[in-house]
């Protein structure tokens, strides 16, 4: 395939966003009157863009990246990367669309501002587009910031709930610290690199990784991109306004947690080699992510509301897989984004049933502490569990101390499975069941990071070589999370002390970051 078709194949990828834009626009003026109408384009027209990345998706895997010409004025301009990080971004994101779309005809029908609602809605998923398929950092900041600009009007579709439009501002405020913090980035970026190309930065980050020559200014942008993206994906103790968003409609709901919310961990993907060279930012995600992932899947136990706890969890699995970054394990984040988007929006567009749906299949709860020693055969069963795929399938767990932190901490995952399902004197059928389970689980695990490693291994940076400092902060984390697990498995014998009571009120809370964010508003409000 000659340059000039491939650069009129990148070309065709403006199709997908620009022509979102184009169905927005003739609504807007009225140019398409009905709401039916509106729709149907809309409907069609993302279903047809998933359908023309899919093809192009077809020539990435089989030719290899696709840049675009750059359309502008020396370094600032729009082009588009096509890549196997963006093209899989894409093809989420307009499924996503294509589905909510669909959902939001029945959700809405009958709202008098309906067509309203599908106009933000066609310039929100036109702008995330936008941003997957940046191949230049000018269109990616303009595109990230155009994407929260239209997010914040589907926040605010319903002015007359006084929570939703609180939720909103709290959020515009994180948002445009991002923002600030991201142009930022860019600027000493281009400064020091001399280029805005994103393919282009990120060979000269990886060349710096390679002779360890590493600008101040570059240390400072990802120190400023990792700060952006722990904003955007709702990181402690900026995560109240997620929690509070629940009076949008639920479309919004579902595209924010399972859409926009992935934003950070694609930018920090993204911009890999770049994280790679600042020891301080790979500290930052370790820390940032890690706790915002205990935090928040503690407190999501503690919380009566299905949204509120489905926020929380939202937030448990950005915090996880900046963690995961962190690590250097940029693949088995993207494909843990993925499996969470599907995920979360199902959840959320199903969240009405859920209480019928436990009312008919019951809630497992793991009510008796374990016995000492089942403890330890358990976690002794998740381990030659692990050992044993890992060896059938020829992977060298050890190979690489991110790769083996990762998989420490999924390990101790699966020993909680097994730990929930074979206490309590569990019958043999139970137990039996539960161990071809962990296997199971187990080996998919082992399936997707192969496969992850396949898809993704040339398009994202994966597994640094990694320093003192950050290997200390690796161990760290994978501690805590064996602390939190061994926690959680005596936790029915702790139920009545009140230190864990005490606790469960601090959680139910949030730690009370959110109540004083709030006190924050109120105080900026007064002083006007």
């Amino acid at each position: 395939m000659d340059g000039l078709m491939i650069g009129n194949l990148a070309l065709i990828a403006y199709l997908a966003p620009l022509s979102l834009f184009v169905v927005a626009l003739m609504a807007s003026i009225n140019l398409v009157r009905s709401v039916d109408l509106t729709f149907q384009l809309g409907r069609a027209v993302s279903a047809g863009s998933f359908l023309l990345l899919i093809a192009i998706g077809i020539v990435v895997f089989t030719s290899g990246p696709i840049v675009s010409p750059l359309i502008g004025v020396g370094e600032a301009g729009i082009a588009l990367r096509l890549d196997a990080l963006s093209v899989m971004m894409s093809w989420l994101v307009t499924l996503l669309g294509t589905l909510l779309i669909q959902f939001s005809r029945n959700y809405l029908d009958g709202d008098p501002r309906q067509k309203l609602f599908f106009i933000r809605l066609y310039l929100t998923v036109g702008a995330v587009l936008l941003m997957v398929l940046s191949g230049n950092l000018w269109q990616l900041v303009l595109a990230w910031i155009g994407m929260s600009l239209a997010l914040h009007e589907l926040l605010v579709f319903y002015p007359e709930r006084p929570r939703a439009i609180r939720a909103a501002r709290k959020k515009f405020i994180a948002a445009r610290i991002g923002d600030a913090c991201l142009i930022v980035a860019a600027v000493l970026l281009v400064q020091a690199f001399g280029t805005a190309d994103l393919g282009m930065i990120r060979a000269a980050a990886a060349a710096a990784l390679a002779d360890g020559n590493v600008p101040a200014s570059v240390a400072a942008a990802a120190i400023l991109i990792v700060v952006t993206a722990s904003l955007k994906s709702a990181m402690f103790p900026f995560h109240g306004w997620l929690l509070e968003v629940m009076e949008t409609p639920t479309p919004v709901s579902a595209l924010l947690h399972a859409g926009l919310l992935n934003a950070g961990i694609f930018l920090v993907v993204r911009f890999g080699e770049l994280v790679f060279l600042s020891t301080p930012a790979l500290i930052m995600l370790i820390v940032i992510g890690g706790f915002t992932a205990i935090f928040a899947s503690s407190s999501m136990i503690t919380q009566s509301s299905v949204k509120v706890s489905l926020a929380y969890s939202s937030a448990a699995h950005m915090g996880f897989m900046l963690m995961l970054c962190g690590f250097g394990a940029h693949t088995v984040a993207m494909m843990h984004l993925i499996a969470h988007s599907c995920y979360k929006a199902h959840a959320f567009l199903s969240s009405g049933s859920i209480i019928e749906y436990v009312r008919n299949t019951g809630a497992q709860k793991l009510d008796t502490p374990p016995h000492p020693l089942s403890f330890l055969v358990n976690m002794a069963a998740a381990v030659a569990i692990f050992l044993a795929v890992a060896t059938a399938l020829g992977i060298d767990i050890t190979k690489r101390p991110g790769e083996t932190a990762m998989i420490t901490i999924f390990m101790i995952a699966v020993a909680y499975l097994l730990v929930k399902g074979n206490t309590a004197r569990a019958p043999l059928p139970v137990i039996g069941r539960t161990m071809l389970m962990a296997a199971l689980v187990t080996l998919a695990f082992f399936a997707l990071e192969v496969t992850a490693e396949a898809l993704l291994g040339g398009a994202v940076a994966v597994y640094p070589p990694l320093n003192m400092a950050t290997m200390i902060a690796i161990v760290v984390a994978v501690v805590i999370f064996g602390i939190v697990m061994a926690f959680s498995a005596w936790l029915p014998a702790l139920v009545n002390r009140p230190v864990w009571q005490a606790l469960y009120v601090h959680l139910k809370n949030g730690f009370y970051a959110n109540a004083l964010f709030d006190r924050f508003m109120d105080a900026v409000r007064l002083a006007r």
